[in-house]
């Protein structure tokens, strides 16, 4: 037995690297570039303490902490790390991150392996246990929908608070001594420090405990986990001061309560049927059902409907011969809701779906769907189902990787398939600037700008255009609004240069006097201008 999960362990990180292998090579595209190259603070570990009294994002020179809403400090970390040992070349965080996938599948093979072994008990020589487990697994690591969280370096948060859940989740599976649960509240608040999302792992270990064991144990691990969520409150409200606001950006999160609630069955809708279809990926989705319609609303309502009756006539199946079977596949459901309820939108997010927030949740779907074939599994025809569908979502998966080569490989596939995604059309005409296309460019940042006129980015973008154009009022303009709209560090910084090259000696003075130097103090492109007008006869 153990030769055997030795091999399946071996073909997970022979198969997981066989398949991303191509992805190595891709550049930093989309976030990468404010989190890791432009992100100053990353480059030295020396700022290391800034890491856990801001955000994630670079600020411009605005002050000493990260910018941003959310509280990653150990996603930072470990690019400050990584950058500390291999410099800005983008092949080593696609690595880290490629093998903690991998590390994650073999996690997801040994818990659904211990599972399986506990509830089948004394027939698991008769029936096996490496079936379920296997196949469980290898779905997790090849399919489609996840490649964003694999290849995209920005989502490194997704993979690592997983790891961390996930290897908690092992330890309390496998251990009987109560002693194992201030180690497990550790491991979790790691995985809230790499991402908020982590919370979700307190749930589904004391949904565990609540069911398949002893009440002193479920009372141990809420202590524990009191402590660790303690800390954590600590250090995110008192230390960095980062509440929880919302981003305020992005349509579903400009949307109200009741637009927000009736774009749900659209979002379960899309994750559900791309798990059994993965087809037209995309990122930047910001799509939002703004009245009850049959399209929009009672069409995916429908089809979620359906979906969720079968899941629970799959438990009924279960449940009538087989209540230990019924137990399991309780958790596994339970699972799959508090990890998928936690992205639909009730705490309006950045987007409206992502592909990479559906990593967590498809660990309790694929055990659901485990739970049900546990006894067929074995059987030649399913075996070669399951090969099949590993084959086909591999090829599909590959595919995916490609896209993400580069940014304008990247924006110009997904752009033909999200319309109105206001970001992604702006990240299309960043690509298309640096390739020389400026009239196409242009053309992307006005439809950014017409979609979120409310954005800082794309009005700077439209004046970098202008300005290019020779058309120096419209490009002042187009700063002017960008920096009005949030205070943008690019835009502070490319209105000073312009005034300057325009001969606005006194107007520049007064501007990086009166705006740009109290705001962005640390800013050395902005204390450069500043040294030059002071040099100026």
């Amino acid at each position: 037995m153990f030769k055997s999960r030795r091999f399946f362990v071996f073909l997970i990180v022979i198969l997981g690297f066989f398949l991303y292998f191509h992805s190595l090579k891709d550049t930093f595209v989309w976030d990468d570039e404010e989190q890791i190259l432009a992100n100053t603070a990353i480059h030295s570990l020396a700022d290391w303490p800034t890491f856990f009294t801001g955000s994630t994002f670079n600020n411009g020179g605005a002050s000493t902490s990260l910018t941003g809403l959310y509280y990653k400090p150990l996603m930072t970390f470990s690019f400050a790390i990584l950058y500390a040992m291999f410099g800005p070349n983008p092949f080593y965080f696609h690595l880290f991150q490629l093998v903690i996938h991998i590390t994650n599948a073999v996690l997801v093979f040994l818990i659904f392996y211990y599972l399986f072994k506990a509830l089948l008990g004394h027939k698991a020589h008769l029936v096996g246990v490496l079936g379920p487990a296997a196949a469980g697994s290898l779905i997790f690591l090849v399919h489609p929908l996840l490649t964003e969280a694999v290849v995209y370096s920005a989502s490194l948060q997704d993979v690592l608070f997983t790891f961390f859940g996930l290897l908690a989740f092992l330890i309390v599976v496998k251990g009987h001594k109560l002693e194992r649960f201030f180690a497990v509240a550790f491991l979790l608040l790691l995985s809230l420090l790499s991402k908020e999302t982590g919370v979700v792992f307190f749930a589904i270990i004391l949904t565990y405990v609540l069911i398949f064991r002893k009440k002193d144990e479920s009372i141990a691990f809420v202590l524990a986990a009191f402590l660790s969520v303690g800390f954590y409150a600590f250090m995110r409200f008192g230390v960095a001061h980062i509440g929880l606001q919302k981003q305020n950006l992005s349509p579903i999160s400009r949307a109200g309560f009741a637009e927000r609630m009736q774009t749900v069955p659209q979002i379960i809708f899309y994750y559900v049927s791309r798990f059994f279809w993965p087809s037209s990926l995309a990122i930047s989705q910001h799509f939002i059902v703004p009245k009850i319609d049959f399209s929009g609303f009672f069409a995916p309502a429908a089809f979620d409907l359906v979906f969720f009756i079968v899941l629970a006539y799959g438990y009924f199946l279960i449940n009538r011969n087989d209540r230990s079977s019924g137990k399991l596949y309780v958790f596994f459901f339970l699972w799959f809701v508090f990890a998928l309820g936690i992205h639909l939108q009730i705490f309006p997010l950045d987007m409206t779906v992502a592909d990479r927030w559906f990593y967590l949740p498809m660990i309790g779907l694929i055990g659901c769907i485990g739970a049900i074939l546990k006894d067929y599994i074995n059987l030649t025809s399913v075996k070669i189902i399951l090969v099949i569908i590993v084959a086909v979502m591999s090829v599909r998966t590959f595919a995916r990787t490609l896209d993400w080569k580069d940014g304008l490989t990247l924006f110009g596939h997904d752009e033909r398939i999200v319309k109105n995604s206001f970001d992604l059309e702006n990240n299309l005409g960043v690509e298309l600037f640096r390739a020389g296309r400026f009239t196409e460019a242009k053309s992307h940042f006005e439809a950014s700008a017409r979609l979120a006129p409310y954005w800082w980015t794309n009005w700077n973008n439209l004046g970098a255009i202008a300005e290019r154009q020779g058309d120096f009022s419209k490009a002042e303009s187009d700063y002017k609004k960008a920096i009005k709209n949030g205070e943008y560090y690019l835009a502070v910084e490319n209105l000073a240069i312009l005034l300057i090259k325009e001969k606005k000696y006194a107007e520049a003075k007064k501007f990086l006097q009166d705006t740009a130097i109290p705001n962005f103090p640390d800013n050395a492109i902005i204390q450069n201008d500043y040294l030059y007008l002071q040099n100026l006869k």
